[in-house]
């Protein structure tokens, strides 16, 4: 019981298992280096479905926008410590080390991740998804697990070296059998206030039976930390598409934010269907938001950031 209560409360540990049939469980580690105007994204990840169980390390990196597979033997991932190892790539909470190499792409490096802006627990909050999270068996969790860090550090990729000096990144997970049938997903820090920084999911979650619209939200300021969510009483109230992308609205009690997202290009990346890794979603990893609080029908924020991942599967 402690083992599990710890597990909800920090969802960078490990929530299965190999051995779990049907099974996916993924790391998102977004880092951007601002000068040279390149974002870059890995996904570390194991797949146990029937379909050929294996590890993997997805790369998703814009400008230009590319993508690509490393799959590795199922039993190549290992637990290390509070780290984790696959084949020659390592990663933990501060620190990931890759030698990912296949033809057409090189990556050699290690970043060191520090000062993480970490959420706050609760016992009804024990993590982004608030109560949800202690229902065993979710079609798909998520875990946010550092809106903002800085990254330092050196990534070769292709021969061309990008040195990491307090760049910012952001760290989150998934797991489960399966990612829902449509869902919104939308985050970025780069805004002026380098203390800020906004993760958004929608999404279809099947329940008893039923399934209903699930809503996690969060937006952090330098000075206040806002969370928009399902079991806070907010929705989503409008969804449109755009000429370049699509605005949404979110309502909370007698505050409205209105999310605008602009998605230049996007990259096609493998999803789990089962705990197989045979679906494929779009991931806009270049794109912006514009972000408008408004409170008691009052203006009370206007932020803008770039270098954001945006992905959209099922609306519109």
């Amino acid at each position: 019981m402690k083992n599990t209560l710890s597990k909800i409360k920090h969802p960078f540990q490990l929530q299965g298992s190999l051995n779990k049939p049907n099974y996916f469980e993924g790391w998102y580690f977004k880092q951007v280096h601002l000068e040279q105007d390149k974002t870059i994204s890995f996904i570390f990840g194991i797949s146990t479905g029937k379909q050929d169980p294996h590890s993997f390390v997805q790369v998703i990196q814009s400008n230009p926008l590319s993508t690509a597979y490393f799959k590795f033997p199922l039993d190549a991932f290992k637990v290390d410590g509070q780290a984790f190892v696959l084949d020659k790539n390592r990663f933990s909470l501060n620190e990931l080390e890759l030698h990912l190499h296949q033809e057409g792409l090189i990556i050699d490096g290690i970043l060191y991740y520090t000062d993480h802006q970490l959420l706050e627990h609760q016992i009804m909050m024990p993590n982004i998804m608030g109560p949800f999270a202690y229902i065993p068996n979710m079609e798909c969790n998520h875990g946010v697990i550092s809106m903002n860090h800085h990254v330092n550090g050196t990534l070769n990729i292709n021969h061309h070296l990008y040195t990491f000096k307090q760049e910012r990144g952001y760290i989150e997970k998934d797991w489960g059998r399966s990612f829902p049938k449509k869902y919104i997903w939308i985050q970025g820090n780069h805004f002026k206030d380098p203390k800020t920084s906004f993760m958004a999911s929608i999404a279809d979650i099947p329940f008893l039976g039923l399934s209903f619209e699930g809503l996690i939200c969060q937006l952090d300021t330098q000075h206040k930390r806002y969370r928009f969510a399902t079991y806070t009483f907010s929705k989503m109230t409008s969804l449109r598409k755009t000429e370049d992308g699509f605005e949404l609205e979110i309502k909370k009690g007698s505050s409205t934010l209105k999310v605008t997202a602009h998605i230049p290009d996007s990259g096609e990346l493998r999803s789990p269907h089962l705990g197989s890794m045979i679906k494929t979603i779009k991931e806009g990893l270049g794109g912006s938001i514009d972000l408008i609080l408004t409170q008691k029908g009052q203006p009370d924020l206007l932020l803008t950031s770039d270098h954001c991942g945006i992905e959209i599967e099922g609306y519109l």
